[in-house]
């Protein structure tokens, strides 16, 4: 996730400096040839990715983590009731806690469903292990951003914080679309029929969610960087 974000990153910073990023005059051209090796070197990204699932699976067969009885507990956890528990207004972030919340689930939904119906096979189908890679990685990115940023609301106040609070709601629907995306491509491997449009019921209930105006809260944030004149999170 590091070294892709750094890739976006200085691609755009390029974007930024136009025919000017091409020059060795300026330092963002060599920092877009250097980073290209971060996705190489070390592991591919994309071996990482079969490595990321790989691990987690093996440690929850040898009993060290509870991820495939907690897939099982989600599975168990919706066919009861389906009513949703209302937001604690004076929670903050509260609506973008309980969506990261719905987020793990769709994890333990797409780990579960593929653990069953593929057992030892699943190392096989690399691209389910590289999608559940990617959910994995999202929930770990948008949680650690989100405790961060309401920590930051605890030591400083709301008013202190607006900036952080857009750029946290931000990323998080941004993370969600991407993993309803990878979660629907991989149940679409996973199951057909009934059993998928169950999945895909299941999918859209714990990523249930009203859109945000993003465009403004990036305009907000752009606002705000450029008033400071500098990286708005020092």
């Amino acid at each position: 996730m590091g070294t892709e974000t750094l890739d976006f990153v200085a691609d755009e910073t390029v974007q930024i400096f136009g025919g000017y990023g091409f020059s060795s005059d300026y330092e963002v051209e060599r920092v877009y040839r250097d980073q290209r090796v971060n996705r190489i070197f070390e592991g591919t990204n994309e071996i990482n990715r079969l490595l990321i699932t790989d691990m987690l699976m093996k440690r929850s067969m040898k009993g060290e983590l509870d991820l495939i009885p907690a897939a099982q507990r989600v599975l168990d956890e919706v066919l009861g009731p389906t009513t949703r528990e209302e937001t604690d207004p004076g929670r903050p972030l509260g609506e973008e806690m309980e969506l990261l919340e719905g987020a793990k689930k769709v994890v333990l939904l797409v780990a579960g469903s593929a653990v069953r119906r593929y057992l030892q096979a699943l190392a096989e189908e690399q691209e389910i292990v590289g999608a559940l890679s990617n959910l994995v990685m999202e929930v770990y990115a948008t949680e650690s951003m989100l405790l961060r940023t309401q920590k930051s609301l605890g030591r400083r106040g709301p008013e202190a914080v607006g900036s952080e609070c857009d750029a946290a709601r931000i990323y998080l629907f941004a993370a969600l679309d991407r993993m309803e995306s990878d979660a629907r491509r991989a149940l679409a491997r996973i199951a057909e029929g009934d059993e998928l449009r169950t999945q895909l019921s299941l999918l859209r209930r714990f990523l249930r969610r009203t859109p945000r105006d993003v465009i403004g809260l990036r305009r907000r944030l752009a606002s705000c960087a450029l008033e400071l004149n500098r990286y708005p999170f020092s």
